[in-house]
């Protein structure tokens, strides 16, 4: 009896450790039979996207693997934490796809898989500028870095337009570069957004995007992004040939301002243009658009915003204005206009001398006035009593 039961335990033992040992020959990730189509996980993987999302496929067998898979945000301390819901699970030749939408934090992001405890780490790079991104980075995520669609996407990823599309395919399929294949993954870009570029309405992805090689690769020219904007903006001349030029227009991004594909703004502005857009980069305006106490703010921000005064382009004048300063203001404060002297006081000169405070200027509205706001009454550079803002320059 004794040598049944030591020949069973024994038994028991050496299965248990034959079944731990194969487990241990099988690639990482590959001991629970689902397989993460993409992203491809690395250590991490590497997003640099202007959009804080990525999407998840996983391949299953059948559809009670699909029911018994959990995918987990971890947060904090936390082991699991919170339980990422799939947008939806498609079946084609005999196995299972089930897809995530996983919402990133700029910096690293970590995900679980049950059953298996795997991990999948994303470090997401926002991404305002086209400049930014390293395209050639081996360990970035590219989808479309070695092929269009990989094999294993292409059963549902087709050339055909799903039903609900609601394009015009007899219209589009006139056009030698409309891709019905970008559609089928790329349809967010095209029907979530508000104010979208012509090239995403109308599905006309080959005009901005080229396919290298083979075609197997979908990559954006690389050249300075502006040139490839002006290819269909005609305007270039016209502004180039200004003499005051906004930054981003000069290095040659326009996706510093602009989503190439669409957003939430008029313009394809990631920003409401009128104001909050600017600010992102000229942070030392930001208290002009907050509303307090101790601030007043010039009432034209409240209103048109920065775009009331200046072009976000170019423009003949500094700081892209639209009219010398002085011409400017009076378009709005139309009692000035047509004066030289006289303001604020006696015989005191608005134009034709030299600013005491601003080296190599002309006496303006903005030598005593701060255009965009101040804490002192009609926006004074300084204290009106007791002659503090004269003081500045009559010593």
């Amino acid at each position: 009896m004794l040598n049944c039961i030591f020949r069973q335990r024994f038994s028991m033992t050496h299965i248990l450790a034959a079944t731990l040992f194969w487990l241990c020959l099988l690639p990482a990730g590959q001991a629970e039979s689902y397989t993460i189509l993409t992203p491809v996980p690395a250590d991490p993987v590497i997003l640099q996207a202007r959009r804080a999302v990525i999407h998840l496929v996983v391949q299953v067998a059948d559809s009670d693997e699909a029911s018994g898979l959990r995918v987990h945000e971890r947060t904090g301390s936390s082991a699991t934490g919170k339980e990422i819901r799939p947008v939806g699970i498609w079946k084609k030749q005999q196995s299972l796809y089930v897809h995530y939408r996983l919402k990133l934090k700029s910096g690293l992001n970590t995900f679980v898989f049950e059953p298996g405890e795997e991990k999948l780490t994303i470090r997401y790079r926002p991404v305002h500028t086209l400049t930014s991104v390293d395209f050639e980075d081996p360990q970035a995520f590219l989808f479309h870095r070695k092929k269009v669609v990989p094999t294993t996407c292409l059963p549902c990823h087709t050339e055909k337009l799903p039903e609900d599309s609601g394009l015009d395919v007899a219209r589009s399929a006139k056009d030698p570069r409309f891709s019905p294949l970008c559609f089928s993954c790329h349809r967010r870009l095209i029907t979530k957004e508000k104010w979208l570029h012509g090239p995403s309405a109308n599905v006309d992805c080959m005009a901005c995007h080229t396919r290298e090689g083979e075609k197997t690769k979908i990559t954006i020219p690389f050249r300075r992004r502006a040139q490839l904007c002006f290819d269909c903006h005609v305007n270039k001349t016209r502004l180039m040939n200004k003499k005051f030029l906004h930054g981003p227009f000069k290095f040659g991004d326009c996706t510093v301002c602009h989503d190439p594909h669409g957003d939430a703004y008029k313009f394809q502005l990631w920003a409401d243009g009128r104001a909050e857009l600017c600010v992102e980069c000229h942070s030392d305006k930001k208290k002009s658009l907050k509303k307090s106490l101790d601030f007043v703010t010039h009432g034209i921000i409240e209103g048109s915003g920065c775009i009331a005064c200046h072009d976000p382009h170019a423009e003949a004048n500094p700081f892209q204005l639209y009219k010398p300063i002085n011409e400017l203001c009076v378009s709005c404060h139309t009692r000035l206009q047509g004066i030289d002297r006289g303001h604020p006081v006696g015989n005191h000169p608005l134009k034709g001398v030299k600013d005491p405070l601003r080296k190599g200027r002309e006496l303006a509205c903005s030598s005593c006035h701060n255009p965009h706001g101040s804490k002192y009454r009609y926006i004074l550079i300084g204290d009106p009593l007791g002659g503090r803002v004269c003081g500045k320059c009559h010593h």
